[in-house]
């Protein structure tokens, strides 16, 4: 087996994006990272003490863009101010990633990086530890990411089969993108095929070698530039930039990524409906987050609300989130339309203002 690297590892916090399909408690301008959805933590917070499991809070880092950065250091002022890698303009996970790597190069050295994203559900905590330093063998070898087991036809989800077992972890055969309902059901069946959460593990060194050769559209201007005197310089490069994930830009590509199975039960928190497998629920299958609710004849309904009391009457398959300026009552099916709702609402100059 491979030796564990001693140093202590960086980390990378994705957390730019906008959440909308947790409106109305995700706003533009405090998006559900910055929200408390299944905890009395924000997904943030949750995020950074799961990190302080595996390094220390000065090598812990914060991907977002310069308004968010203000929102999170409102709500955490302890954490370190110097610690954000700043984009311009979203451009999904390649150009932030490979920004973060020159940085951490030009800091560090080659210190192994790890990724995490700021809106996931892991328990327990112990586990998520365990399983990554178990991965940090695998970064000798080349680039790692974790697969965890499916435990249900997910669509939602981008899949991994494996390959021939290495020291801790597999080979990885390919990637799949998020299937129909019925190839999940076949992939799920399948003891080599895991979801792919998105947690990766690389040596800086190796990333950028990654992107040299996969992805110079994207490496080559950020590379020319850096370090960037002034932030307008940046902002010029990112102009250059696909907006390409750091999975079709480089892992999809490469012959030196390895899976380790994660051991922990991971959710994306991606929409209000992936509260009914986070919270706890009743034989009818209600999950609810708040003080107190009452249910009568009423079954697989999902709420969030401040009020004393919500009661639920004869009704099915409802989500209802309130806040402070809006209640939200959905059916499961019009959850999809979220976006799509949102969309319309920018167009009211009445709405607008309900959305920051």
């Amino acid at each position: 087996m491979a030796k564990l690297p001693k140093e202590t590892p960086v980390v990378l916090i994705m957390a730019g994006g906008k959440g909308e399909r947790f409106w109305p408690r995700s706003r533009t301008n405090s998006p559900k990272q910055l929200q408390k959805v299944y905890s009395n933590k924000t997904l943030l917070r949750e995020t950074i003490d799961r990190a302080l499991t595996i390094t220390s809070l000065d090598r812990i880092y914060i991907g977002t863009n310069a308004t968010l950065k203000a929102e999170i250091l409102k709500k955490d002022p302890k954490f370190p101010s110097g610690n954000f890698i700043i984009e311009p303009e979203g451009k999904n996970t390649a150009p932030i990633i490979a920004l973060s790597a020159l940085y951490f190069q030009k800091k560090y050295g080659n210190p192994n990086l790890i990724v995490l994203s700021a809106d996931a559900f892991i328990d327990p905590v112990k586990e998520f530890t365990k399983t990554i330093e178990q991965a940090l063998y695998e970064t000798e070898n080349g680039m790692v990411l974790l697969g965890v087991k499916p435990n249900r036809p997910e669509v939602g989800y981008g899949y991994i089969s494996t390959g021939k077992p290495t020291d801790v972890g597999y080979t990885v055969k390919a990637f799949f993108e998020k299937p129909d309902f019925k190839t999940a059901l076949k992939y799920i069946k399948k003891k080599n095929f895991y979801w792919n959460p998105g947690i990766f593990l690389f040596r800086t060194e190796t990333i950028l070698s990654e992107l040299e050769r996969h992805a110079p559209h994207i490496l080559g201007p950020l590379k020319n530039g850096f370090p960037f005197k002034s932030f307008g310089d940046l902002k010029t490069a990112f102009q250059m930039l696909p907006s390409e994930a750091i999975d079709t830009a480089i892992m999809e590509k490469s012959n030196r990524i390895r899976m380790v199975e994660a051991t922990f039960n991971w959710d994306d928190v991606g929409s209000w409906m992936s509260l009914e497998r986070i919270l706890p629920g009743d034989k009818e299958k209600n999950h609810h987050q708040g003080k107190e609710v009452l249910y009568h004849k009423a079954s697989g309904n999902i709420s969030s609300v401040q009020k004393e009391l919500i009661a639920f009457l004869g009704v099915k398959d409802l989500i209802v989130v309130e806040e402070p300026d809006v209640l939200l009552v959905t059916s499961r099916e019009g959850v999809s339309e979220i976006k799509a709702m949102l969309s319309n609402m920018r167009k009211n100059k009445v709405l607008q203002k309900y959305l920051d």
